[in-house]
């Protein structure tokens, strides 16, 4: 079984016209709400293998502030510059190149991406975008990465900082 986790990085500065799109910090609201998902990741022991981040500064910050509220190893968590602004395809390239080792992979990225690709693998899920600091986490029936696919869904979870919690699938 492999489970693949998407996240969309927390809410981020935008008033600064000084700092370019690759360096917007997260605000106040968006480190708060990365610290309550990782609780909730926490609390429903999703605790990733491996945790692939863009390298836009407001990505790094919330998967910085998950792997240690996870107490996922700083070697764990690495930068894939292909992930900023990244759209499904290349985000599920990704998700497919991880090594046999890694059962549970948690990506940090950015919509419209990391919704397209929840809705590319969950079409049943709907097709509302993951919020900031969202999550979808996936369970697949499968040994390798390459057979992740809608087909082989086993289990979904959803989750918002400001929104409950709900399976999709059992």
């Amino acid at each position: 079984m492999k489970r693949l986790t998407l996240m969309r990085h927390a809410d981020a500065r935008w008033k600064d016209a000084g700092i370019s799109d690759l360096e917007r910090p997260l605000n106040r609201r968006g480190t708060t709400a990365a610290e309550a998902m990782a609780r909730r990741l926490l609390e429903l022991e999703l605790v990733p293998d491996l945790v692939v981040v863009s390298p836009a500064r407001r990505a790094q910050q919330t998967a910085e502030i998950v792997a240690r509220e996870l107490s996922v190893p700083a070697r764990r968590v690495i930068r894939e510059e292909g992930l900023y602004l990244a759209g499904a395809a290349d985000l599920l390239g990704v998700v497919q190149a991880s090594g046999p080792r890694v059962t549970h992979l948690l990506l940090v990225a950015h919509n419209p991406g990391v919704s397209e690709l929840a809705h590319l693998l969950v079409p049943a899920g709907g097709s509302a975008g993951l919020a900031t600091a969202a999550l979808c986490s996936i369970a697949f029936d499968c040994a390798a990465w390459d057979g992740i696919a809608a087909a082989t869904v086993r289990d979904v979870t959803r989750a918002a900082p400001a929104a409950g919690l709900f399976r999709l699938f059992s």
